[in-house]
């Protein structure tokens, strides 16, 4: 409760704090697949995710998240994310259940807007909606992770990345989970107005515990259209392979659909 109270009282105070400022000009970059975009946004994002792991037992997992993000104004944003899990591990049944949610606050300065750079910054916030017993998010863990990031636009690139910090809080004697220091880059590329090729690494190193010093980092090259040349729809795709000897999956596909308002 104490955690939902701290997200309820931040909720006001950046509405708050928001409502004081003055309209600042938009300065808007296309969405990557993986990495998050530094520009607050409204729109609509469905995902389909599929993870293939070898390392012990063989798995799948297929993952359908529908993402809501809503700017109040150009400087802020609220994005939720609600995914659900369908999990195969070799030789067990079946089973699905909601994955765990996450909230996440996202405030823009435009400081360097004349220079094409927008900087962002936030606390994203995952929720224990997921299931201990069947291995799909967490029902109790409540994760808060501030982040810092930055993006530079160019005509015929979009640059992007993110550092955050996660900490995973309401644990229970015998939970492993490590605070972890996390860190993404994208570049998107534009040679059409129409078709966006993507380049994207995501990483996390582990801070303390058992996975102190503990580095994966993930490759994956994607593509974006908007289809019809349309002002409002973008689709998109990628794979994702790890690049380190440690490793979270095997094998990464990510296809999407964005509606912006």
């Amino acid at each position: 409760m104490r955690q939902l109270s701290l997200l309820v009282l931040t909720l006001i105070l950046a509405t708050t704090i928001q409502a004081q400022h003055h309209h600042e000009e938009e300065l808007h970059f296309s969405h990557p697949l993986v990495v998050e975009s530094p520009s607050p946004d409204t729109k609509v994002r469905f995902d389909y995710f599929y993870r293939r792991f070898k390392s012990g037992q063989r798995a799948t997992e297929n993952t359908a998240r529908v993402e809501f993000e809503y700017a109040f104004r150009p400087a802020f944003s609220v994005e939720i994310n609600l995914p659900y899990t369908f999990r195969q591990v070799e030789g067990d049944p079946r089973v699905n259940h909601a994955d765990g949610m996450d909230v996440a606050l996202k405030f823009a300065n435009f400081a360097l807007k004349e220079h094409q750079i927008l900087m962002v910054y936030g606390v994203e916030f995952g929720l224990p909606t997921g299931n201990d017993s069947k291995g799909i998010g967490s029902s109790h863990l409540i994760d808060v992770a501030p982040y810092f990031g930055a993006g530079l636009k160019k005509k015929k690139v979009d640059v992007v990345a993110f550092s955050s910090v996660n900490v995973p809080t309401n644990k229970r004697a015998g939970d492993e989970d490590a605070t972890t220091f996390g860190y993404q880059l994208s570049l998107l590329f534009k040679p059409t107005p129409s078709i966006q090729p993507v380049i994207e690494l995501d990483g996390r190193t582990g801070l303390n515990g058992l996975e102190r010093g503990n580095t994966v980092i993930n490759l994956s090259p994607g593509i974006k259209f908007r289809p019809l040349h349309s002002e409002h729809w973008q689709i998109g795709a990628g794979v994702g392979v790890p690049i380190t000897g440690r490793k979270d999956f095997n094998t990464r596909f990510i296809a999407s659909a964005f509606y912006h308002f």
